[in-house]
């Protein structure tokens, strides 16, 4: 027992050894890398050589490596005609030209690899690495800079490819390739360097595939009217707008089922659509809606006669016919938009009010057009029109007061373009809201250049249009607007180079630049409150991009506040 008691201890003594043998260690390797490869130009194909022949070129680094989204990090000016090959060799980068490739004679080519290039172990990038060669017997040393912007919003464009070309003609855009290109950063600048001193065309394409042509209608582009000289005594300095071209607008269907009223539906937004005709004594009103062109027309003709129809290259020649005029007339009638409520309605105390019907008017009768004060049996003396820009609106104006008012439109009191006529009888009750849950809103406009138009657009919440109106040739503009809900608004400007009240894209072909537009971003208006606000014309078009700011300290007390000074943009609680 004794010895059978001495070798399970034994035994037990050697099983703790060989488990405590077993425990894992940590294992440190030492202080992590953070530093990115770096190039071993004595076993690399040499850098910056002349009179390069097409090789197969390979990039030896001190550490095992990887290439990362070669097909858009890996970048070569100018642009081959077929793919350069990259691959990864273990710790080298090989590049390998299409054996159809033909290199230019006497150009300077620049291979850059972005971000592609990292160390295999911990990713670490090799940013800016760039490979120069030349098929001539020297270098070009020239760089081009500059910057790259939206038209619309003037904010930075990354990824735009801003090209140079040394054929003038416009169509290398579509058939030809640059002889040199760059791509801008995030902050919308670009270099071009190892340029050569010469004359060239100057295009950015931002590509939804690249491909260095401008051959895809969702392409936005930008360029430069006049060749500019690349040179080193010239300030190789070059700002670029994009935009993006209205496409060519098409004639999808026509629908002129409906007397009076012609459909023309196109694949873009017509407004530039104009009409023509001849036919007497017809009266012809116009409707945009998105992509949808309404003509309204009264014919009593029993002839047809013809509309032509003209946007951009399209022209078409529609035969109206008015022989169903009358059988129209008697099976329809003209209605309302909105039903009348049960409820009173509230309005607006300093706006006219407005009553929309289903067709354009052409008339209406004051006679059949009744509004009383509550509970007064005698009509009130109103003034009544035709809406200038909405003919569907029949705009009643009266001095409202801190009452109820009883609008009756009774049969006949109006008339539509096709010749319908209103045959029911409307009531609504109306009270205007209180004056203080309103705010106003007065614009003091500056920077107006001489010979300059602008177009301005008050919207609300973004996108709801309150007022347009143009500004030109004064130093100062003051536009007061009052009782507008309460919320936020902004300002939309365009200089509006050929004075038509809107927006209009460039044309690359027609040598046209785009309208710029910008965004002025206004005070939120509160009720009962008046929002006085400065906007210069000029500095909006001008000024940098805005960078993201610290969070503006708290506003003292008007107690703390030294005496006279106002915070910046005066709010100011109307009546004060």
């Amino acid at each position: 027992m004794k010895n059978k008691f001495i070798s399970a201890v034994s035994l037990l003594l050697v099983l703790l050894s060989f488990y405590q043998c077993a425990q894992p260690g940590i294992l440190t390797g030492g202080a992590r890398d953070t530093q990115a490869p770096i190039l071993d130009s004595a076993m690399s194909t040499p850098n910056q050589q002349t009179n390069f022949k097409k090789q197969t070129i390979e990039l030896k680094f001190d550490e095992f490596i990887e290439v990362k989204k070669a097909a858009t990090e890996v970048v070569i000016s100018p642009p081959l005609a077929y793919n350069l090959k990259t691959r990864v060799k273990g710790k080298s980068v090989i590049l390998e030209f299409d054996e159809k490739e033909v290199l230019r004679s006497d150009a300077t080519y620049t291979i850059n690899f972005g971000e592609a290039i990292q160390d295999f172990t911990e990713g670490n990038k090799l940013e800016n690495f760039t490979f120069v060669f030349a098929t001539g017997d020297f270098l070009d040393s020239l760089s081009v800079t500059g910057n790259v912007t939206d038209a619309i919003s003037g904010k930075s464009v990354e990824k735009a490819i801003v090209m140079l070309y040394d054929v003038m003609e416009d169509s290398v855009v579509n058939n030809a390739l640059p002889f040199y290109f760059g791509r801008t950063n995030k902050t919308g600048n670009f270099t071009i360097n190892n340029v050569k001193s010469d004359t060239f065309k100057v295009v950015a394409l931002l590509e939804n595939f690249t491909n260095y042509k401008f051959d895809n209608s969702g392409e936005s582009i930008g360029f430069l009217e006049d060749p500019v000289i690349i040179s080193d005594t010239t300030d190789n300095k070059i700002s670029i707008s994009l935009f993006q071209e209205e496409g060519k607008n098409r004639l999808i269907k026509v629908d002129s089922s409906r007397y009076g009223q012609l459909k023309f539906i196109f694949n873009n937004d017509p407004k530039a659509a104009t009409l023509d005709y001849e036919a007497a004594n017809v009266e012809v009103y116009r409707e945009n809606l998105a992509d949808t062109l309404f003509v309204w027309h009264n014919t009593a003709v029993t002839d047809s006669w013809p509309l032509v129809v003209t946007v951009d290259t399209l022209r078409d020649t529609i035969q109206v016919r008015g022989v169903e005029r009358d059988s129209f007339l008697k099976k329809n009638k003209l209605s309302i938009a909105k039903k009348s409520n049960p409820t009173a309605i509230k309005i607006n105390p300093l706006k006219s009010l407005p009553i929309s019907f289903a067709s354009p008017l052409a008339s209406f009768d004051t006679s059949k057009i009744k509004l009383y004060a509550d509970s007064l049996v005698t009509a009130l003396p109103v003034e009544v029109a035709i809406d200038s820009t909405e003919r569907r609106n029949l705009s009643i104006r009266y001095p409202w007061a801190d009452t109820s008012y009883y609008l009756q439109l009774l049969p006949g009191a109006a008339t539509a373009i096709t010749g319908l006529v209103y045959t029911d009888t409307f009531t609504q009750l109306y009270e205007p809201s209180p004056r203080d849950v309103f705010g106003d809103l007065t614009l003091n406009i500056r920077g107006i250049q001489p010979g300059t138009a602008y177009f301005l657009e008050l919207l609300f919440k973004n996108d709801n249009l309150v007022e347009s109106f143009s500004v030109a040739d004064d130093s100062l503009m003051v536009k007061k607007i009052e009782a507008l809900p309460v919320g936020s608004y902004s300002l939309r400007v365009t200089k509006d180079r050929n004075k038509n009240g809107r927006r209009d894209s460039g044309n690359y072909y027609r040598k046209e630049q785009p309208e710029q537009q910008r965004i002025a971003t206004l005070e939120e208006l509160r009720a009962g409150w008046e929002v006085d606000t400065e906007i210069d014309l000029e500095k909006l078009f001008t000024a940098p991009e805005k960078v993201e700011k610290p969070e503006k300290p708290e506003e003292p007390e008007e107690s703390e506040r030294p005496e006279g000074e106002r915070p910046e943009g005066e709010k100011r609680e109307r009546g004060n």
